[in-house]
């Protein structure tokens, strides 16, 4: 696939790291000489610097024969700017446009997912929220993936030291299956595998596991040798759009709710708006501060604008008994180290848009996607066709590569978690693991190509 990349902050250089990985032909551009020329000197891809407002300069990059086109520079104004100019050189190319700003997040024609004209509108900070949100609703988990509206989630969990599940094989775990759960992904000292039923598990493992609508979210929790989950009181550090989007979904449940912010003029702002949340004006770095409000809170959220800060928050506010801590950060080394020192889960806005851009992959019908644990593991929700080899044969005759485990199925509206002898038929709908590299051959396997 040729794709072009038009705009070289953190999320396109993340995109183009993700997608020339994955076999793609990718052009990066950017406005900035200086952010260029450390690609160049830094990347093994075609890094390009000009006038990305212009159509010329898009033209000489290789627009007119590019098929996916994302438009990802740090302005909104720019990016529909430069859509437009696409749409025009090249309307059979698909295209991606990020937009950030309120005005835009808030327009119902604009809203994620939301599809204009061909164009597909995309935000960062808008599924970096949602990625909070749906860690909100799935306690003990550092890293949760729903699709189908929820119907089907995926969700990572630190296994504990007490867990009944370890030094056991998984085909000998009947507690799992007898939940309707099936573990599909395995970390284990950095190294990620996809198991089989002969893999047993270890203390400290963090392990994914595919869970339904139904699943009692609580024996789960049980069974990995977690303490049950007190709610009690959930503080968000950082008043900023994410920081209120997230207060505002909460202020919805009987959880109290506390929104730490500096500025006195901003918290007046959130005052008028959140009725259910306690808006406090303070400085959330000050020890004594933080050491206070850390007190009996069942959840932490780290959502300031500075990623040093939203990691030193964490590790604070968890010294002085928080129970949960959610960090949002995109640095690299941050996110490697976070679970080491104690954040118990780390959302990443950069890794949340290559999630968001996996679908559009695809020659399959994939309906959703999203990357896990940092980008080493991506998730598919795609519907089975007709031309598919998983159709007709039971699982276990089909060949799967070992790169690839169906993780749940969705079978005439029921959920349904795999076995060896579930046989798929087109039109089903199915939610598959795989690696990053892995993509376009697991895409040429469900294909049937």
């Amino acid at each position: 696939m040729e794709i072009i990349i038009i705009g070289a902050g953190v999320v396109g250089v993340s995109l183009a790291k993700y997608l020339s990985g994955e076999g793609h032909d990718v052009v990066i551009t950017d406005s900035h000489a200086g952010v260029i020329r450390q690609l160049q000197e830094t990347m093994d891809l075609q890094a390009l610097h000009g006038d990305t407002t212009d159509s010329e300069f898009l033209r000489s990059v290789g627009l007119e024969k590019a098929d996916l086109v994302l438009a990802v520079t740090n302005s909104d104004e720019s990016n529909i700017i430069i859509t437009l100019m696409a749409r025009a050189i090249n309307p059979s190319a698909r295209m991606i446009t990020r937009v950030c700003k309120k005005q835009y997040l808030n327009n119902p024609g604009m809203a994620d997912k939301a599809s204009i004209g061909g164009v597909t509108f995309f935000s960062p900070d808008q599924a970096a929220v949602e990625m909070v949100q749906d860690l909100l609703l799935v306690d003990q988990s550092f890293d949760v993936a729903p699709f189908e509206h929820g119907s089907i989630s995926v969700a990572g969990f630190q296994l504990g030291q007490e867990s009944v599940l370890i030094g056991r094989p998984l085909h000998t775990i009947r507690e799992l299956t007898d939940l309707g759960v099936l573990l599909v992904a395995l970390d284990r000292d950095g190294q990620v595998n996809i198991p089989n039923g002969q893999t047993v598990l270890h203390a400290a493992d963090r392990v994914y596991v595919s869970t339904g609508r139904k699943t009692e979210l609580s024996k789960i929790i049980a069974l990995l040798g977690m303490p049950p989950v007190e709610h009690r009181k959930i503080v968000i550090a950082g008043g900023g759009w994410k920081g209120e989007q997230v207060a505002t979904r909460l202020e919805k449940d009987r959880v109290p709710v506390f929104l730490l912010e500096q500025s006195l003029e901003r918290c007046q702002e959130l005052a008028s708006v959140l009725d259910n949340v306690t808006v406090l004006h303070c400085d959330a770095t000050d020890p004594e501060t933080l050491k206070k409000i850390s007190q009996g809170t069942s959840t932490f959220i780290a959502m300031t604008g500075h990623q040093e800060v939203n990691l030193v928050l964490c590790l604070l506010a968890r010294q002085y008994g928080a129970l949960r801590t959610i960090a949002m950060m995109d640095n690299e080394a941050y996110v490697t180290m976070a679970h080491s020192l104690g954040v118990n889960a780390v959302v990443s806005p950069k890794q949340a848009a290559v999630g968001k851009v996996l679908r559009f992959l695809s020659v399959g019908k994939v309906l959703d996607s999203a990357t896990l644990l940092h980008g080493k593991l991506d998730a598919l929700f795609m519907e089975i066709q007709a031309g598919s080899r998983m159709v007709g044969k039971p699982l276990r005759e089909i060949g799967l590569p070992k790169t690839l485990i169906v993780a749940a199925a969705i079978q005439q509206g029921q959920m349904k978690i795999p076995t060896g002898n579930m046989l798929l038929k087109p039109g089903d709908l199915a939610l598959i693991i795989t690696f990053p590299g892995h993509f376009q051959r697991v895409d040429e396997f469900l294909s049937g190509q």
